[in-house]
C-alpha cells in the first residue's frame, strides 16, 4: 500500500508523540527521586496550561465552545489529567517507569470493556486474544515486581503499589468516553485539550488545599525543577502531536505506534537510568512486549 504524504507526516508526528511520552516517564522517575509526586504533578499541569493556551489563541483566536464540550472535556481532565496522572506519577515513584508504563498500557482493555457495556460494541476473537495477552503480560510484570520488592514490605503494601498503575490504566480507559462526547459537541481538539488541562489543574489545586498541602514552595527553582518542567512539556507535546497525527493519518497506523511507548521506556531506561532506579530484566521485557502486542490487537480491532 502506497502511503500518502500526509500519512507519512502523521506517522512522523506519532513517532514524536511516542518519544515524548517515553521521556515523560523518565522525567517523572528522576524528578521523584528527591522530589515529591505532588510537585511533579503541579508543575507539569501548569506547564501544560502554559503550552496549550497560546496555541489555542494562535490557531483559533477565541474559540467557540459548547456547553456539552465544556462539561465533557472538563470531566476528561478531572478523570484523566488529574486523577489518572496523580496515581501514575505515584506509581512511577514507587515501582519505577519501566514497570508502570506497560501496566498503564492496559488502559485499552478497560476502554474496550466499557465500549462493549456502554455502546453495545461487539467483542471479537481478536479482542479476546488481545485481552488475554494484556492480562498475561501484566501478570508477568506483577510477578517480576514482587520478586524485586523490598523483602520487609508486607503483602498489603506490595498489593497497594501494584494497584496504582492498574487504577491509572482504568482511569485512562474511561477518559476517551468523555473526549468523544466533547468532540461531538463541535468544539476543536486543541481548545478541548486546553479545557482538559485547566480542569485538571483546578481540581488538583483544590485537592492540595483540601489535604493541607497547597504551598508556594512547590514551585521553587531547585535541582529537581527541571525534571518537573520536562514532564510537563513532554506530556503536553505528546498529546498535541498525537491528536495532530490522528488528524493526518489513519488510526490503524497511529494507535499501534502509540502502544510502543512501554518498549521505548524500557530501552531508554536500560540505556540511561541507574540500575538502582530501573532494574530491567528479561522477564520484564517479555511481559512488556506481551502487553504491547495485546494492546495493539485491542486497538486495531476496536
Amino acid at each position: 500500500m502506497e502511503l500518502a504524504v500526509e500519512h507519512v507526516a502523521g506517522i512522523g508526528l506519532a513517532a514524536i508523540s511516542v518519544f515524548t511520552f517515553a521521556i515523560y516517564y523518565l522525567c517523572v522517575r528522576l524528578g521523584t527521586v528527591r522530589g515529591h509526586a505532588y510537585d511533579v504533578m503541579l508543575v507539569s499541569l501548569l506547564a501544560n496550561v502554559a503550552l496549550y493556551f497560546p496555541l489555542v489563541a494562535i490557531v483559533h483566536g477565541i474559540p467557540t465552545v459548547t456547553t456539552q464540550s465544556l462539561v465533557a472535556f472538563a470531566a476528561a481532565g478531572l478523570v484523566g489529567s488529574f486523577l489518572a496522572r496523580l496515581v501514575v506519577i505515584r506509581s512511577v515513584q514507587v515501582i519505577g517507569a519501566s514497570r508502570t508504563s506497560p501496566i498503564v498500557a492496559a488502559n485499552v482493555f478497560i476502554a474496550s470493556l466499557l465500549a462493549v457495556v456502554l455502546f453495545d460494541e461487539r467483542l471479537t476473537m481478536m479482542h479476546l486474544i488481545g485481552i488475554i495477552l494484556i492480562v498475561a503480560g501484566v501478570a508477568m510484570i506483577t510477578y517480576e515486581t514482587a520478586k524485586g520488592a523490598d523483602p520487609d514490605a508486607s503483602l498489603r503494601e506490595f498489593g497497594a503499589s501494584i494497584a496504582l498503575p492498574i487504577l491509572g490504566a482504568a482511569l485512562i480507559g474511561v477518559e476517551p468516553i468523555f473526549i468523544t462526547i466533547g468532540l461531538e459537541g463541535n468544539t476543536g481538539v486543541l481548545p478541548g485539550v486546553a479545557i482538559k488541562a485547566t480542569a485538571a489543574t483546578i481540581g488538583f489545586v483544590g485537592y492540595l488545599a483540601f489535604v493541607g498541602e497547597l504551598r508556594f514552595d512547590r514551585l521553587q527553582l531547585n535541582r529537581t525543577f527541571g525534571w518537573y518542567l520536562g514532564a510537563g512539556l513532554t506530556s503536553g507535546i505528546g498529546i498535541i502531536t498525537l491528536f495532530a497525527a490522528l488528524e493526518t493519518a489513519p488510526v490503524v497506523l497511529v494507535i499501534p505506534l502509540l502502544q510502543t511507548v512501554p518498549l521505548l521506556v524500557l530501552i531508554l531506561s536500560l540505556m540511561f537510568m541507574p540500575r538502582r532506579l530501573e532494574l530491567i530484566t528479561m522477564r520484564l521485557v517479555i511481559g512488556a512486549l506481551v502487553v504491547v502486542i495485546g494492546a495493539m490487537l485491542v486497538s486495531l480491532f476496536g
